[in-house]
């Protein structure tokens, strides 16, 4: 049996996560695999939640792994991009392999530390990148790697999804929803970058990656969050049998790809309809395959600590290595073409808020059938104490610059008493 030296950087949330798996299935993992993890160092800045690391030496300099012969592979636990990135170079330039679920490092800096780690015959591996504990990552690169992959929708953002069930479930309001995953630690104190969608779309960069051998800027995607949504919109949303989800979504068009991140009105009968809590769920079309589900747990210390170890094992039985090459990181033959928002072509929904006069209702049809605009559905409510009406609709796919300028033009002609709201449809 091989014994495979491990220094893991980072002695969190994920780090105690992987020292508790090996506490406690070191050696099933050994004779599933033939591989004895031997965990020999454990970097990270005082004071340590634990200092019980399975004999590990616990220090806070990163030589303890870089100068470390016996050490084959890193586990870069920590987040940022800056401190995190320096402590990736160092130990791949000291010919240390790195398995990571920093996100946001691999979507921002994925270039160089690629080219840094092939320059060094080394491989970096993320599958705890991208939803904690699913595989997603393997299966994109294996299971389904005799498909064209023609889209991935995922609900990537255990934070985010919380609240919008408990927005649901308990008819909240987004502060009060945001309050409760705070408080079961579900959401950070600043939970900045989870409810703005760009968690969620360093997410989708490294998806679309994998998933259509491309280099895919976070410019080139256009983000949303969930602050602004209200529980209105969610019981709008559940009137028209559907549930809102913060969706992710790269959808490969014989034009370009799409790529956002946006609030998404899902249909009930929608596989990611049921993903709920603080789960994550990413639906895969192939080619051959068809439609694919992942779900499970999209963060916490044993799932992320679950999907580390799979790329620790990959590593050290060589399996990353011949596959690190063979995601489009090195050679692409032609820039790719992302569709901007006007040519992408969705389904949307719209709520008017409007006046209790004759004619609104047709002035508003009217206005979107002249851009072309079918509607799939629509509701109108009843009118309230102050004169006011509300009208909700849901139209089939069209070109979303044709939708929103419809919207914007209902606005301007006074047929609507505030501002529309407007969500994509699944």
């Amino acid at each position: 049996m091989a014994q495979v030296g491990i220094g893991i950087i980072g002695f969190g949330v994920v780090g105690g996560g992987v020292v508790d798996v090996l506490r406690r299935d070191r050696a099933t993992i050994a004779a599933r695999t033939g591989v004895d993890l031997d965990l020999r160092a454990v970097v990270s800045m005082p004071p340590y939640q634990s200092t019980d690391v399975l004999g590990a030496t616990l220090g806070k300099d990163i030589a303890l792994i870089t100068q470390d012969a016996q050490i084959r592979i890193a586990l870069l636990l920590v987040g940022g991009t800056t401190f995190a990135k320096d402590l990736c170079l160092a130990c791949l330039k000291a010919g240390k392999h790195v398995v990571t679920s920093n996100k946001a490092l691999i979507a921002a800096h994925g270039d160089e530390l690629f080219a840094v780690a092939k320059e060094n015959k080394v491989a970096v591996a993320f599958e705890a990148a991208v939803a904690g504990g699913i595989p997603i990552i393997g299966a994109l690169r294996d299971g389904l790697a005799a498909n064209r992959i023609e889209s991935i929708t995922g609900i990537l953002n255990g934070t985010t999804n919380f609240i919008l069930t408990m927005m649901e479930q308990k008819q909240w309001g987004y502060q009060q929803a945001l309050s409760e995953a705070q408080r079961l630690g579900y959401a950070e104190a600043d939970p900045t970058l989870d409810v703005n969608g760009t968690d969620t779309a360093h997410k989708l960069a490294i998806l679309s990656r994998i998933a259509f051998g491309i280099r895919v800027p976070l410019s080139a995607l256009r983000i949303e969050g969930i602050q602004n949504v209200t529980a209105q919109d969610m019981a709008s949303a559940a009137r028209l049998k559907s549930r809102i989800k913060l969706l992710a979504m790269a959808t490969q068009r014989p034009e370009g790809l799409e790529l956002h991140v946006a609030p998404t009105l899902v249909p009930l009968d929608h596989p990611l309809a049921a993903v709920h809590m603080n789960y994550n769920g990413v639906f895969v079309v192939g080619s051959a395959s068809g439609p694919q589900l992942f779900t499970g747990q999209g963060a916490g210390a044993l799932p992320t600590a679950s999907a580390v170890l799979s790329d620790v094992i990959d590593v050290a039985l060589g399996r990353a290595e011949q596959t690190f090459g063979s995601y489009g990181f090195f050679n692409q033959p032609k820039p790719p073409a992302f569709l901007a928002e006007a040519d992408e072509r969705t389904a949307s929904y719209a709520r008017f808020a409007t006046p209790d006069k004759p004619g609104i209702l047709a002035g508003i049809t009217q206005i979107l059938s002249v851009r072309g605009i079918s509607i799939r559905s629509i509701y109108q409510g009843e009118t309230d104490d102050q004169g006011q009406a509300s009208i909700e609709l849901v139209t089939h796919p069209a070109r979303g610059g044709d939708f929103l300028e419809a919207v914007a033009e209902i606005d301007r002609k006074g047929l609507t008493t505030a501002p529309s709201v407007c969500y994509r449809r699944l």
